[in-house]
């Protein structure tokens, strides 16, 4: 139940026009890095780590299209942009940045944050 509901926002995340299921090692990948984040009495089976697992499923996909995605040829033969891919990776950060903010007192704390007043 709980993996159905993560590829189903997996493919969400991917929109139209994307099979889901040629990218599932993707999504595994992403369940097992969250697995191995929770803490020892958290719940498994938690509707938040859903959307986590998704959204780092998206991440690591954008990660692996943004160069393929980076040039397209055109009629003329030549080389032009097709997409801004730092467009779509700040937004894949930022979904997952937001989804381990709302997952956080179910995982450990291994990020460390430095600043200066």
């Amino acid at each position: 139940m709980h993996e159905t509901q993560a590829f189903q926002l997996f493919q969400l995340f991917l929109g139209d026009g994307v099979s889901p299921e040629a990218y599932q090692p993707i999504l595994d990948a992403a369940i097992l890095e969250v697995r191995q984040l929770l803490i020892s009495d958290a719940d498994a089976e938690d509707a938040r780590l859903c959307y986590l697992e998704a959204a780092l499923a998206f991440l690591r996909y954008t990660e692996i299209t943004a160069a393929r995605d980076r040039v397209a040829c055109t009629l003329a033969g030549t080389v032009a942009q097709n997409t801004d891919s730092s467009q779509k990776m700040a937004l894949a950060k930022e979904l997952v940045y937001a989804y381990r903010g709302l997952c956080c007192s179910l995982l450990t704390d291994d990020i460390y944050l430095f600043s200066a007043i």
